[in-house]
């Protein structure tokens, strides 16, 4: 399973000027925007890419790595200023079907009125080399034999003030994992920059780089169909279709930027049950402790992340800086 990074990151640039001006020296006050003629054109194309190691990669409240570090990447190119995109990620994973990556591709439009920005999205999730488990028997499958799968996704971002943004967020998958359930998952998100007034004992460069974010969500689950979550039910004469767990699920975290740093450290949680999350998951643990599983109960999770665009290089683009290890 992949990801609320399913997603791929863009970094966005924010320009503010203001020069106060007098009548008597009107002529000598620098403008607050630069005459059309003398503006550089938006990029048609740009980029942003980066990489971060996590304690434990944790998608939607269930861990993909069992509840190990993960290091991942991404990349993403955009066109005409940042209104359409394409990218893909990589993660670290260790799941039942021992596969031990997930490479996502992505690709959309982000629409931006006002204080509004939308994002219009298709994401594919591919787990290359995965192995098909069996029970003892050698023949009643235990996972699937391919859990790739596709979501559309829906986000809104509105920036209600400088410091206060809030979000929605909306995936839909006709076959989640492979199991030809239908899943939908929604959620709202906010995140507050702290002023840097809270860290007086910081130097002013570093003590405005803190915010809280948290997102709320409900995963709705359909009804599997596939020979790893089904039986066959003599009444009827074939497989008969199991109900996936939907459920509840929240974070809540601080974060740290400094230039393309990020530190966060967040908590994770759902309302799941350990049996349940044997289920959702298939965690081949279940088989000897009883059906339960660990990968979805309550997680604290630290991360580093670095990041760089083309609008907004940072210490990428300084000398020893970073972007020294790609060349």
């Amino acid at each position: 399973m992949a990801s609320v990074w399913k997603s791929a990151v863009a970094a966005l640039c924010g320009l503010t000027a203001g020069v106060a001006a007098q009548v008597q020296a009107a002529d000598l006050a620098a403008p607050k925007v630069l005459p059309v003629e003398a503006r550089a054109p938006d990029p048609l194309i740009g980029f942003s890419f980066g990489s971060r190691y996590q304690s434990d990669y944790n998608f939607r409240g269930i861990s993909q790595s069992n509840l190990q570090g993960s290091y991942q990447t991404f990349f993403e190119a955009q066109f005409f200023n940042n209104f359409a995109y394409a990218g893909f990620a990589t993660y670290q994973t260790r799941l039942p079907t021992r596969g031990d990556m997930e490479f996502d591709l992505v690709a959309g439009i982000r629409p931006t009125f006002g204080k509004f920005t939308f994002d219009l999205g298709i994401l594919y999730y591919f787990y290359p080399r995965e192995q098909r488990l069996f029970l003892a028997d050698g023949v009643t499958p235990f996972t699937q034999a391919n859990t790739d799968y596709y979501e559309a996704a829906f986000k809104g971002v509105y920036a209600a003030t400088d410091a206060l943004t809030l979000g929605a967020n909306v995936f839909y998958s006709p076959s989640f994992l492979g199991t030809k359930a239908e899943s939908t998952y929604v959620s709202g998100t906010a995140a507050y920059t702290l002023p840097a007034t809270l860290f007086p004992w910081l130097p002013e460069a570093y003590a405005g780089g803190f915010s809280l974010s948290s997102e709320v969500g409900y995963f709705f689950l359909g009804a599997a169909r596939s020979s790893a979550y089904t039986a066959f039910d003599q009444s009827i004469g074939r497989f008969a279709s199991f109900d996936l767990p939907s459920y509840l699920y929240g974070n809540v975290g601080l974060s740290y930027t400094y230039k393309n740093i990020v530190l966060d450290v967040r908590f994770h949680d759902t309302d799941l049950t350990r049996r349940q999350c044997a289920v959702i998951t298939g965690d081949f643990r279940q088989l000897t402790n009883g059906g339960f599983s660990k990968w979805c109960g309550d997680a604290i999770i630290g991360s580093i992340t670095f990041q760089t665009s083309t609008a907004s290089p940072g210490i990428y683009a300084e000398p020893g800086g970073l972007m020294n290890l790609f060349r």
